[in-house]
This record gives structure tokens, C-alpha cells and sequence, in this order.
């Protein structure tokens, strides 16, 4: 409990919102020019019916997936503080480590039972372990 507040008292606020941001801006590319295509077609090809939501709706959507955001910056802030890390080297070993390690392996038995496409597993888990990677770079070099 001590770490924690510890942790509260010393953590970069602005670094943690910048990384934050940045892992949202890559969601927002990353779904829509990069690979949108791809997804919604494994999406649709599961017989899920993408919804076009309107404008309160998607700001909705945006607010939760930026404060998921925010989540993950700080877990792995508290991480970076807790280790001991410093450089981008750094933050690209713990990047891999929590997310492909933890997340993907978490997507991955998820998809086991739901039947997943892995088109849309890898579109989903790649996002997943390229935005936990930048936010640790941008973290180990800024916390």
C-alpha cells in the first residue's frame, strides 16, 4: 500500500497522459487506415454485426478506450518505477514482456473459447503488444 501511494506522489502525470494518448492515436490508425479492412471482414465473418454508432455513442466508445488507456500507462509506469528501467531498450523488453506476455496470452484464451478468426486475433493482439511497447519506450524514457 505504501508503493502505491509512494507511486501516486512521485509518478509523471504528463508522461502518462502523452503515452496514454499516443497508445489511443496508433488504436485510432491502427483500426481505421491500417488494418480496418481486415478486421471487419473477420468481424462480419463471425457473424457479428458491426454497429455504426452515432455521434454520443462514439464519443462514449472513445472515453472508455482512452480511460482503458490511461489503465494500461499506468500499470506500466508503476512497473517502470518499480523495476528500475530508464532507457528505450528498456522499454521495448517490457513492452514485449507485459504485452505479449500478459495481453496475448490473455487474447489468446479468449479467442480459444469464442472461436475467434485469426485475422482478427492477430489485428487485435498486435495492437495490443505495438501500443504496450510505445507506451513502455515513451515511459522508460520519460518517468
Amino acid at each position: 500500500m505504501i508503493a502505491t501511494i509512494s507511486f501516486f506522489s512521485q509518478v509523471n502525470y504528463l508522461a502518462v497522459f502523452v503515452a496514454a494518448l499516443a497508445y489511443f492515436i496508433l488504436g485510432a490508425l491502427w483500426y481505421s487506415a491500417l488494418f480496418r479492412k481486415i478486421w471487419a471482414k473477420g468481424i462480419e465473418e463471425m457473424g457479428i454485426k458491426i454497429f455504426k454508432p452515432d455521434n454520443s455513442q462514439m464519443i462514449g466508445m472513445m472515453v472508455k478506450s482512452f480511460a482503458a488507456n490511461l489503465l494500461c500507462a499506468f500499470s506500466i509506469a508503476f512497473l517502470i518505477k518499480a523495476i528500475g528501467g530508464g532507457d528505450a531498450l528498456f522499454g521495448i523488453k517490457l513492452g514485449i514482456v507485459c504485452g505479449g506476455g500478459l495481453t496475448l496470452a490473455s487474447l489468446l484464451m479468449v479467442a480459444n473459447w469464442q472461436n475467434t478468426k485469426t485475422s482478427v486475433l492477430f489485428v487485435d493482439a498486435g495492437y495490443q503488444v505495438v501500443g504496450i511497447t510505445l507506451v513502455s519506450v515513451i515511459l522508460a524514457l520519460w518517468v
